[in-house]
């Protein structure tokens, strides 16, 4: 990971801000954020930093594709185009806060040289293209569709990234019932191969297998007829999958507007937050007679249903309880908007799940998210049935609109409070940034996700006592599966790994799930900053404010930083929100210690082998570099102390791609990164031995620019 801070004057941001004696900025992977940066416009910042980040100086590659509003600024949102086709998951945010003031800008473009726009060229126009229904039929082979369509395919043309350049690809979008789910997938415009892909469906855990398309197609068992498939889809008016044309991923789910109240209540009975909560036992099992749990049931107004002709029904202005999945069961309804069924009936699931999601939406939009700044804040579409009976649930976003969906394996999910808002806490994200792909978020996902459910368990009358720690303390913790911790702070984060989902990681001795790296501290953080006397409130206001103004391919610093940088943006003169989240970050290796700035020094040749490598010796040192030529190599030599771990990082200037080794003294190599132009390489290395061991920093030329002016090159050295 890249963490560089610098202090900048008048140069940098000449066109777009002003007032620049005291200016700031903090750069952590693919994120800058700003202090005391005036910003005329999201245009003018984008001007004025086109060379730092690769653009041309027209900005004629950019299109602002939407400007969302959160509790401190706008956030404008530019998707990158190339020949009239959308790079995909490529895009800059600019964040400017309603004082004016530049917040941060997020950058996942990618410079797009001449011989890049060429080859391009070539792609787009002379070389032959496999058609849309070709790379849906292989789409559909590749997931081994096996369950009836949640919406209509789509396939568009894009460009995907590569380290090169770009490829031409077909975008296939398939959703379908779990467990075969919904999936996006970037196949060869040309060939039809597969490039890459990620789920649409995100379950609360893997049991039923792993979430990856290679898993799909070793799923045994016949594949549906796809044309008949796509008939049925649409004879049932399902609308069409798949983002926006413009590839901002807009859907139904953005664009559509929150129902009026009805203003008309029911009741019906629910689990507040769970009946081994609320009845502070660990004695409940599936098992358990059902006279066990009639003290923990409440009684709870169900807000602003919906009655025709007399028939009241579960759909209010923040929750729509319908069917979606198999097994097909209707939604329940009563003649009098009083609902007095209990477990082992799906009406109480259909009650349990509208009281909480209900309940959680008029919360967030407590903490200010209402109206242009709003979160979810539409009837939002829930099977509280749904796939096809397994023991899992899930929120899907690859449709026409977003859903949640639960199943009735073991202990019903929908029983479980912290299901259900663990789910919800992945519409929250996908809500506010329709790109949240790649890097970490899959782990990030999850682990807000169980953060959501825990920070509103932790608020009920028994919260603070029963197993605190516990995420998912009726449906997991038990003989249905393990669930997950809350505290598990001897999990460290590895800069050189990416979490996904779901990862068992082991990290020095230590094993633990993915997921629990970043519940970890975002929970510490809220029991901690509570028993200080602060209301959950301000807590979960930072943590969701924090994620706006973000693209794809964040890491766990990145989000890190967002979140302590939300800290002090929304409480300024409480520094103790933002210290305590830094603290709780830096005791799990996502953020560095904050420590003064390290020398700088220059990279003298000649340094092309380990014997004449130039020596650093002192942590946060910045080796400011230049490749001469296309044939230059320049070595590094780090004197790494015993029981630390080194990360170096190599940032080339934006129109160039140098890649990063990593040598023992023995000419050994330890690591490597190759990302492409623009774009930061790190290595990691622990020493684990008794005494100093010095490590050879290589870096090389792979493509862009040379010489004093275009081969500039930063190589930072922390330990």
């Amino acid at each position: 990971m890249r963490y560089t801070t610098r202090t900048t004057l008048a140069s940098m941001v000449m066109l777009a801000c002003a007032s620049l004696a005291h200016a700031g900025e903090k750069t952590v992977d693919n994120l800058t954020v700003f202090s005391n940066t005036k910003a005329a416009s999201a245009d003018a910042v984008l001007k004025a930093n086109a060379a730092r980040f690769g653009l041309p100086a027209r900005l004629d590659n950019l299109k602002l594709v939407a400007v969302k509003e959160s509790l401190t600024g706008k956030h404008y949102h530019y998707q990158q185009m190339l020949r009239g086709l959308p790079v995909d998951r490529a895009e800059i945010v600019v964040s400017i806060g309603h004082n004016g003031e530049l917040q941060k800008i997020f950058n996942e473009s990618r410079h797009i040289s001449a011989k890049m726009d060429a080859d391009a060229v070539n792609q787009l126009y002379n070389k032959g293209q496999i058609s849309e229904d070709d790379a849906l039929d292989k789409g559909w082979k590749n997931m081994k569709v096996q369950h009836n369509l949640v919406s209509v395919p789509s396939t568009s043309l894009v460009w995907v990234p590569t380290k090169d350049g770009v490829q031409l690809a077909r975008k296939v979008n398939i959703e379908a019932e779990m467990p075969t789910g919904g999936f996006v997938q970037y196949l060869n415009a040309h060939s039809g191969d597969l490039i890459d892909s990620y789920t649409t469906s995100l379950p609360r855990t893997n049991k039923g297998g792993e979430r990856s398309i290679e898993a799909r197609k070793a799923a045994p068992g016949q594949v549906l007829d796809m044309k008949a498939a796509i008939k049925a889809a649409k004879d049932a008016g399902k609308a069409t999958a798949g983002a926006g044309k413009d590839g901002s991923g807009t859907t139904a789910m953005a664009a559509a507007a929150a129902a009026a109240p009805s203003g008309i209540n029911g009741s019906g009975y629910a689990f507040d937050p769970d009946p081994r909560t609320a009845l502070n036992t660990e004695s409940l099992t599936d098992t358990s007679a059902a006279t066990s749990f009639d003290a923990a049931y409440s009684s709870k107004t169900l807000r602003d249903l919906t009655v025709t002709s007399g028939v009241y029904k579960l759909t209010g202005p923040y929750v729509n309880i319908k069917n979606i999945e198999a097994p097909n069961t209707a939604p329940s309804t009563t003649t009098n908007g009083v609902w007095t069924a209990k477990r082992g009936n799906n009406a109480f699931d259909d009650t349990n799940v509208y009281f909480h999601l209900d309940q959680n939406q008029r919360y967030i939009q407590s903490l200010g998210f209402t109206g242009s700044k709003g979160i979810i804040e539409r009837s939002f579409d829930v099977d509280t049935d749904g796939l096809n009976g397994d023991d899992n649930s899930h929120y899907s976003y690859g449709g026409a609109t977003d859903y949640l969906a639960f199943g009735h394996g073991c202990v019903n999910d929908s029983e479980d409070a912290d299901v259900i808002l663990h789910e919800y806490g992945h519409g929250i994200q996908r809500n506010i940034n329709v790109n949240w792909t790649g890097g970490d978020t899959g782990a990030m996902g999850e682990g807000f996700g169980d953060y959501w459910a825990a920070s509103y368990s932790y608020s009920t009358p028994n919260g603070k006592t029963f197993h605190p720690e516990w995420a998912f303390s009726w449906d997991g913790h038990g003989s249905c599966w393990a669930g997950r911790m809350l505290n598990r702070t001897d999990a460290k984060y590895n800069s050189s790994k990416t979490y996904g989902a779901h990862q068992s990681v082991t990290e020095n001795g230590v094993t633990f799930q993915s997921d629990e790296l970043w519940s970890a501290p975002l929970y510490q953080s809220m029991v901690a900053l509570i028993a200080a006397g602060k209301p959950r409130a301000n807590i979960d206001k930072i943590i969701l404010e924090a994620h706006f103004g973000l693209g794809s391919n964040i890491k766990m610093p990145a989000m890190a930083t967002a979140i302590v940088n939300a800290a002090k943006t929304l409480f300024p003169s409480d520094l103790s929100y933002a210290n305590t989240f830094q603290a709780k970050f830096e005791a799990q290796n996502i953020l560095a210690a904050v420590q003064p700035p390290g020398p700088t020094i220059n990279e003298t040749e000649s340094n092309n082998t380990i014997a004449t490598a130039n020596p650093v010796t002192q942590t946060g040192t910045t080796v400011n570099g230049n490749m001469g030529s296309s044939t230059d190599v320049d070595y590094i030599a780090i004197t790494l102390p015993a029981g630390k771990t080194l990360t170096a990082t190599l940032t080339p200037n934006a129109t160039s791609d140098y890649d990063l080794k990593l040598y023992n003294s023995a000419g050994t190599e330890l690591a490597s990164s190759t990302k492409g132009t623009g774009q930061a390489d790190t290595v990691t290395r622990a020493n684990t031995g008794s005494s100093a061991v010095t490590l050879y920093a290589k870096v090389y030329y792979y493509g862009g620019g040379t010489g004093a002016t275009n081969g500039t090159y930063t190589l930072k050295a922390s330990w």
